[in-house]
């Protein structure tokens, strides 16, 4: 009997975790808050968005998926919101072009929040998922993302799901579901900037798989982990291989594997006809 109640008691608990991954999860922050925001239409023509620092700005991403070399790249914007749309790299790099034009997508100078939901990032010749430089106090906010699958090697581009090599003051992501064959966060964002260093990088419900570093701190700022997976490439040393520093008490909460109910952002719920299932409370985005 007792082993009876124990099967019956497990088949309940794995019912329940997948209930719980069916039903769409609410998010941690949301949008910033616009004053009379400009709206911008991406295109294959248009994906290099110069915006204007003092202005607030809704993108909108087209009803199929954006291709063109280098993906997306948004410089300037006061409070910019993105939300859904598909980002994808199929096409082989061309002789002699850079790794970065099959880029995902380039975040740069905005001066408020950026707030970058429901977009899909994939593509047979995916080499980068975010690249980040924000310098100016600003937020940005990462949350039900995909990224998969990033292309890289040691002897020649190394890839990366998210990379920052200048701030940004706080990044927030909460359910971010990543894949690479190199690396996963690979966090700098004093490489390239002399100001100080962020308030705080918050990180919750995200699982990165199959590449060797997945989490990489490459300098002392706060980090808060919260239901963080990695799941590296077969022969990775756990956590010496997997996560850096080596030792690092930053790291002290993140979970080996996959989590148990699956991918936080499963492959088609992000992109196109991505629709926000809404957030915990109306809290403030302000930097």
């Amino acid at each position: 009997m007792k082993i009876i109640l124990s099967a019956a008691a497990t088949l309940i608990a794995f019912v329940s975790l997948a209930e719980d991954a069916a039903k769409p999860q609410l998010l941690s922050w949301v949008p910033p808050t616009l004053d009379k925001p400009v709206t911008v239409e991406v295109t294959n023509e248009n994906r290099d968005l110069k915006l204007d620092k003092g202005k607030d700005y809704i993108i909108k991403m087209p009803a199929t998926p954006l291709t063109a070399d280098g993906g997306l790249s948004i410089y300037g914007g006061r409070n910019v919101v993105l939300i859904g749309g598909e980002i994808r790299h199929d096409a082989p790099l061309k002789e002699g072009q850079s790794p970065l034009m099959r880029r995902g997508i380039y975040i740069k100078g905005s001066t408020g929040t950026v707030h970058i939901e429901g977009l899909w990032i994939t593509g047979e010749n995916l080499a980068e998922g975010f690249n980040i430089d924000l310098r100016d106090n600003n937020i940005l906010q990462i949350q039900n993302v995909r990224v998969d699958t990033v292309h890289g090697k040691r002897e020649a581009h190394h890839a990366d799901v998210i990379q920052t090599w200048a701030g940004p003051s706080e990044l927030r992501i909460d359910q971010l579901t990543g894949s690479t064959n190199y690396q996963g966060f690979f966090l700098l964002p004093n490489q390239h900037f002399k100001g100080p260093a962020p308030k705080l990088f918050d990180f919750r419900r995200i699982n990165l798989k199959d590449g060797g570093y997945l989490l990489w701190q490459g300098s002392e700022f706060p980090i808060k982990t919260e239901d963080v997976w990695v799941d590296p490439a077969e022969g990775r040393s756990w956590p010496d291989l997997v996560l850096w520093p080596k030792g690092s008490s930053v790291w002290k909460d993140v979970k080996q594997g996959a989590p148990p109910a699956g991918d936080f952002v499963p492959a088609g719920f992000a992109g196109i006809k991505y629709a926000s299932p809404g957030y915990v409370k109306e809290s403030s985005s302000k930097p």
